[in-house]
């Protein structure tokens, strides 16, 4: 099997437009948009022949905004996720340095960070307090060279308050830390407009609404979230990874062999090589 041909598929054809169709019907409903469903889904279909599941569900989004009349329609309810998200970050910053900021343990609690969503399907809600502290049912952590810049794509709103302890803990171990975050909203992930009013770690903003992680091309990245790990698997030239995220679709618990909403860590290239048995 090429690679080639497997940039040309989402993962699984069928479950993986089901999950676009249902997450977006679910955007209008909750922005109480659900009038405007029949007119949207007439232009939701042309993108359901989208051969990249990324272009698909990002413009698919903007259809949201734009029939919303909102650069960013969760703003919100992403506030409200930020006051959870800093309460659980100042017991997580506390507990790393009582380790003495163990990066290890710090890319676990951010691996288990990442439970908030609000689109995918099947998507089981998980109490963010508690589910901090789930281990990580696959556990591959590279050592992180000297002397290179780490970016972190960040994700969800929220969770990304755990990011940035995340970020404490590697310039505590002497690493210079950038935050790569979109540059325009999509769902309830953070933009960059939000990290730089709050943080004084240097922002990346990149382009638009795509996941970061298909913008950067240099350091040692780590990428939040399942939208940035299926950019990278859709794009063979974007830079080896190292993916903090929870397994929280049915697609991506099979295709890994873990329990959904089991937290991962593991680099591109190992998730690359299940892609290729999954696919098989």
């Amino acid at each position: 099997m090429s690679w080639r041909w497997l940039t040309t598929l989402w993962i699984d054809e069928k479950l993986c437009r089901l999950c676009l169709v249902s997450s977006r019907l679910s955007d209008l409903y909750r922005l109480n948009l659900d009038s405007e469903a029949p007119r949207f889904l007439r232009e939701l279909s042309e993108l359901l022949e989208e051969q990249s599941r990324t272009e698909a569900f990002t413009k698919s989004f903007n259809l949201v905004r734009r029939i919303a009349r909102s650069k960013d329609p969760y703003a919100g309810y992403k506030r409200e996720l930020w006051t959870l998200g800093w309460r659980i970050a100042r017991r997580v910053k506390g507990y790393l340095k009582a380790t003495g900021w163990r990066l290890d343990e710090a890319l676990r609690l951010a691996a288990a960070a990442n439970i908030i969503d609000t689109s995918v399907l099947g998507y089981e809600p998980v109490d963010l307090e508690k589910a901090i502290w789930d281990r990580p049912w696959i556990e591959e952590i590279p050592e992180i060279p000297r002397g290179e810049i780490v970016y972190i794509a960040v994700d969800n709103a929220g969770e990304a308050a755990v990011d940035m302890v995340l970020a404490e803990a590697l310039r505590a171990n002497g690493y210079k830390v950038k935050l790569a975050v979109r540059s325009e909203s999509y769902e309830i992930d953070v933009t960059g407009e939000e990290l730089e009013s709050i943080t004084g770690i240097e922002v990346v903003k990149t382009p638009g609404n795509k996941p970061p992680v298909l913008y950067l091309n240099e350091g040692f990245i780590i990428a939040k979230g399942i939208a940035n790990l299926e950019a990278y698997l859709e794009d063979k030239e974007v830079k080896e990874t190292l993916h903090l995220l929870r397994a929280k679709c049915s697609v991506i618990a099979t295709m890994l062999k873990v329990p959904k909403n089991a937290p991962i860590i593991a680099t591109g290239g190992a998730v690359r090589r299940l892609l290729n048995m999954y696919n098989k």
